[in-house]
């Protein structure tokens, strides 16, 4: 069996120490409460390819691979695989496994779910990126598949390795909405799913058939409390035994608390702002006086650099997230593939970003309106505050700040409403390649390429170099390709990196949740410290 293997910053806890419970039959049956920042789109596992889906669907379906808290790859449902030649690969699945209500899990189910999670309707972030390069599937036999792709796609496995597999005898022909209602949501995950209301909390129960061993939790609660001082509140007073989210801002308070646990890790998830430059005209650009204007500044790469110098990122770790997170300059930190040390953050710089926007044409700046979540991760709606502030003193008439729910905002910013808008993405990946190809790449859902570039952002150079990356099948060659194709992205700030979060959970009692370079928050990572 052949892998790909992550060379990084060790994590608080190896990944078997945070599978461990997993495997254990438990001694006495436990009930856990989780309380959640941010809530999932939908119980369908191919509807929304985000994080906040994941830390839902990780519960429920299994995938072919696992991914540890480090990020480092290894079987799940596929037990073993290799390369039969540039085009092809043979897949070897995990016998034995079950669904929850009781049926075979095949190679038909794979097939099924990889298929299905390319074309789900009004998906706001696409699988296609995942299954794009898939020309072919060949089922050999019950637990055997062959996987052809169009060109030589060396991450190929990585990829298809992440979707989640569905029933197919319970899903075939099934709609979200009958995820949603419990129907069709039958996976082979170690919980079972229950029951989902929205904006309030999900439940779950335990899967006494998982292929891992049954887990230690019999019943889980999901609560969805996207206050940060309400989920405090809640961990304190008992009423959940684990929350995500943590402020960095009360992590020393909650460290001195009598028995509560806190752990931490800088992820991968990198905060960054988005911009509309495709487009001639975008919702929200105005000139300088606030009158529409059907000239976009944006398309501009001088105004793109000249907006990421009016950023303070230093301020924005040190005081607004009290040092819970990194300068970023690029799409993957120290230590991942792909990351090139020679790129640093963009310098603070406001006489040079004035300059810019001159020799861009702009020398009395022009309006925005940014837009953001406010629940989506730690400060999410105060970072966009602290952005509009920069960009006006940068000399841009930042003509509002608005926030609004995660679930509606992503609808809205991948349906392009939005003109300037922050977000964050975290690679599953141990390397940039999944997020260059992601939120960098020309948008062409049919090869799987752009799903998540939702400013539109397009370059043929940096395409063909990604492209190069792409179909190399030596890893230290195909890093040194993926460098070069993010020097040409970031020179062009094609997005505008903020920073990488670092990650805070809190737990009571003798319940700890692993820190987890997936910044997910899911019962594989629970465990009752005995």
């Amino acid at each position: 069996m052949s892998s790909p293997k992550r060379r990084g910053t060790a994590a608080r806890f190896a990944a078997a120490a945070a599978l461990a419970a997993l495997a254990a039959t438990p001694a006495a049956a436990r009930d856990i409460t989780m309380g959640r920042v941010a809530e999932h789109a939908a119980i369908d596992p191919h509807f929304n390819n985000a994080g906040n889906d994941a830390s839902t669907m990780r519960n429920i379906y299994d995938s072919l691979l696992n991914f540890d808290v480090n990020q480092a790859i290894g079987p799940s449902l596929a037990a073993s695989w290799r390369v039969l030649d540039p085009l092809t690969w043979e897949i070897r699945l995990r016998e034995g496994v079950r669904f929850h209500d009781g049926s075979a899990f095949t190679a038909e189910d794979v097939v099924f779910s990889l298929t299905r999670a390319k074309d789900v309707p009004n998906s706001p972030s696409s699988w296609a990126r995942n299954v794009g390069d898939i020309a072919t599937m060949t089922i050999v036999d019950p637990l055997t598949i062959r996987v052809t792709s169009a060109v030589p796609t060396p991450l190929l496995l990585e990829q298809i390795g992440q979707v989640y597999i569905a029933s197919r005898r319970a899903a075939e022909g099934a709609s979200t909405a009958d995820f949603n209602s419990g129907r069709a949501a039958i996976g082979t995950g170690p919980m079972r799913f229950v029951s989902w209301t929205p904006g309030d909390q999900m439940r779950l129960s335990r899967f006494d058939g998982h292929w891992r061993g049954a887990s230690e939790f019999e019943r889980v609660t999901v609560r969805f409390i996207t206050n940060p001082a309400a989920r405090l509140s809640a961990l304190l007073s008992g009423g959940v035994d684990i929350i995500d989210g943590v402020p960095p801002g009360d992590v020393a308070r909650l460290e001195r608390e009598r028995g509560i646990r806190v752990t931490s890790i800088v992820t991968p998830r990198m905060a960054y702002m988005a911009l509309d430059s495709a487009r001639d005209e975008s919702p929200f650009v105005t000139d300088a006086e606030g009158r529409p204007m059907a000239r976009n500044p944006l398309r501009d790469p001088r105004v793109r650099q000249a907006l990421s110098m009016m950023i303070n990122r230093d301020a924005l770790v040190n005081t607004l997230l009290s040092g819970g997170g990194v300068p970023a300059g690029q799409i993957v930190p120290v230590g991942q593939g792909g990351y090139d040390p020679g790129l640093a953050p963009m310098p603070f710089d406001l006489p040079r970003a004035r300059a810019l926007l001159a020799e861009a044409g702009w020398p009395s700046g022009f309006g925005l309106t940014i837009h953001s979540s406010n629940n989506r991760f730690p400060q999410d709606a105060a970072m966009a505050q602290a952005l509009g502030q920069m960009l006006a003193r940068g000399g841009i008439r930042v003509n509002g700040v608005t926030t609004m729910p995660f679930n509606v905002y992503i609808g809205q910013a991948t349906d392009q409403r939005f003109s300037a808008f922050l977000f964050a993405y975290n690679s599953a990946s141990p390397h940039s390649a999944d997020g260059l190809r992601g939120l960098l790449a020309t948008r062409d859902l049919a090869r799987g390429l752009g799903g998540t570039n939702r400013g539109r952002y397009s370059n043929a150079e940096f395409d063909a170099a990604l492209a190069r990356a792409l179909a190399t099948f030596d890893e230290e060659e195909r890093n040194r390709l993926l460098v070069e194709a993010t020097r040409i992205a970031m020179a062009d700030q094609g997005i505008i990196p903020l920073l990488w979060q670092k990650s805070f959970w809190a737990s009571r009692g003798d319940i700890e949740h692993a820190a987890n370079m997936l910044d997910e928050t899911s019962i594989r990572f629970a465990r009752v410290v005995r």
